[in-house]
């Protein structure tokens, strides 16, 4: 499957289902040396391919996370530009599962606190989830990752405030 194709596996079917993601992870995963090639399609102008694209890259992080581990910089430059919201929903789960520097874990820690202000809840609640699993790993301060969902549980979205109340029980005070 050349890089052509495996665009065209992930063109197929709505952003809204998950359509060949599946099939292209199982490609991924038999190449490792094509992951590359996958996470250059985060950057496609359609946005069908976006979306099926980090489903397919989350697909692989479950069960070879190493694969993403020398694209870390390179994941944090897509969350922060934030394109579309199953960026936003993906790439967290994606980016705690790494062995990141004490840079990148700040800066991850970052990227998430301003996209908790995001408009979709979905990546909302991604990066409050991610900050939580970044305290509980203790890459990040577990004080601050506390102030974020202080404030989360304050908030007027009732999602957020919701996804907060469940995550308190990972952050005792």
């Amino acid at each position: 499957m050349t890089m052509d194709r495996l665009r065209d596996r992930l063109e197929e079917g709505d952003r809204r289902v998950i359509g060949a993601a599946g099939a292209v992870a199982d490609t991924v995963r038999r190449n490792p040396d094509r992951i590359a090639e996958l996470i250059g399609l985060v950057d496609d102008d359609d946005t069908a391919v976006v979306a099926h694209t980090a489903h397919a890259m989350m697909q692989i992080a479950q069960d070879e996370p190493a694969l993403f581990d020398p694209f870390a910089d390179t994941l944090l430059d897509r969350l922060e530009a934030l394109r579309q919201w199953e960026i936003g929903e993906q790439l967290p789960k994606i980016l705690v599962c790494l062995p990141l520097t004490d840079n990148q874990a700040e800066r991850l820690y970052d990227i998430l606190c301003a996209n908790i202000q995001d408009r979709s809840n979905i990546v909302a609640a991604c990066s409050l989830q991610g900050i939580v699993d970044l305290a509980r790993d203790g890459r990040v301060d577990r004080g601050r990752a506390q102030a974020a969902l202080n404030a989360a549980l304050g908030s007027h979205r009732k999602a957020l405030a919701a996804r907060a109340r469940r995550l308190q029980k990972y952050l005792p005070a």
